[in-house]
């Protein structure tokens, strides 16, 4: 780097030697697609920098993106919490693409790999597409409570696991892994800053099987919940007792979960459900408890005040232990204004 005073003077150089052209084909990009690409790869480097990554321009690293990863999600680095709240997907995603082709031209075209490589959640990432219909059970004419009793006729431990799922909006690894006597947290013992805990009186920890290990509080709002909760804690007889089949491995534990609901006939043919709908129909009771219309996916009112909606999307999201409010909308569908911008 001995014939460049800094960084940025290489930086400089080499975007001067390449930007003018297009990534994959044989001719000349936009001035405004330049401009862009120069203020992003800046604002990158210097970024780097404030991360204590002070490598030359040419020699950008797969670490070195790694970093800029987990500051966009909002993750650890080097122990120490990057951002208060993770970037949007889709800018995330641009800043990768832009970094993909700058790897071409510093030949390292293979350098930036896709986007959920580098996530602890891979949903922080993923581009979040509104639902277009109710993948609910209830909504898709399913009986919900029939059908969780056939499978806990066949399998009981399942059967609980299907109720979790159904009562406190968790994956099926979620279920699985549970611990139904240690996870009940009183509102008063939570961390500062979750609104919801003035809201509701408990609230279930759930952090074993969760995606990238986050810890997620939520809330035990009804008689149903508390009845699922006692109905694992009857199940599980010891105070550090998981919800899985006792003797059973984890990947054993999900594979039996896996065949017992589909031997019950659980599957998209032929009920055009799966279980991962209890999720959304978890999502879309806790909507209409807060906002107290249905979700947009649902019919729900359109005129409902935008900052309402906003406020039910965030707790929905943090309750179903993602960072962004927008996540929401994959469960609860959407309302778009004139000029089709989201309001949610």
């Amino acid at each position: 780097m001995s014939q460049y005073r800094d960084w940025r003077e290489q930086l400089a150089a080499i975007i001067d030697q390449r930007n003018e052209m297009h990534a994959f084909r044989n001719k000349v990009v936009s001035h405004n697609t330049r401009a862009a690409r120069r203020q992003a790869l800046f604002r990158m480097f210097a970024l780097l920098r404030r991360l204590g990554y002070a490598t030359a321009p040419d020699n950008l690293g797969e670490r070195h993106v790694a970093a800029l990863v987990r500051y966009w999600c909002a993750g650890r680095d080097q122990g120490v919490v990057t951002r208060p709240q993770p970037c949007s997907a889709a800018y995330i995603q641009q800043q990768l693409s832009i970094l993909r082709v700058y790897g071409g031209w510093i030949g390292k075209p293979g350098l930036v790999r896709a986007a959920e490589a580098y996530a602890d959640d891979p949903a922080t990432v993923a581009r979040c597409y509104p639902a277009a219909r109710d993948r609910s059970w209830d909504g898709n004419g399913v009986d919900t409570q029939a059908l969780i009793d056939q499978v806990a006729a066949l399998d009981r431990h399942v059967g609980v696991q299907l109720r979790l799922m159904l009562a406190f909006g968790m994956r099926r690894k979620e279920a699985v892994m549970f611990w139904p006597h240690l996870a009940e947290v009183p509102s008063y013992a939570l961390p500062g800053g979750l609104p919801a805990a003035e809201r509701w009186v408990s609230f279930l920890r759930i952090k074993r099987g969760t995606k990238g290990g986050h810890l997620r509080y939520t809330a035990v709002r009804s008689e149903a919940q508390r009845a699922a909760l006692d109905d694992a804690r009857a199940l599980v007889t010891t105070r550090h007792g998981h919800v899985g089949c006792p003797g059973l491995s984890l990947k054993q534990s999900l594979d039996r979960f896996s065949n017992v609901v589909r031997g019950a006939g659980m599957t998209r043919k032929a009920l055009g459900v799966t279980a991962h709908g209890l999720r959304h129909q978890f999502a879309n009771d806790l909507y209409f408890e807060i906002a107290r219309v249905r979700s947009p996916v649902r019919g729900g009112d359109p005129a409902l005040d935008p900052a309402v909606r906003r406020d039910a999307y965030r707790q929905v999201a943090e309750q179903l232990g993602h960072h962004r409010p927008q996540i929401s909308t994959a469960y609860l569908g959407s309302v778009c204004r004139r000029g089709g911008k989201d309001d949610a």
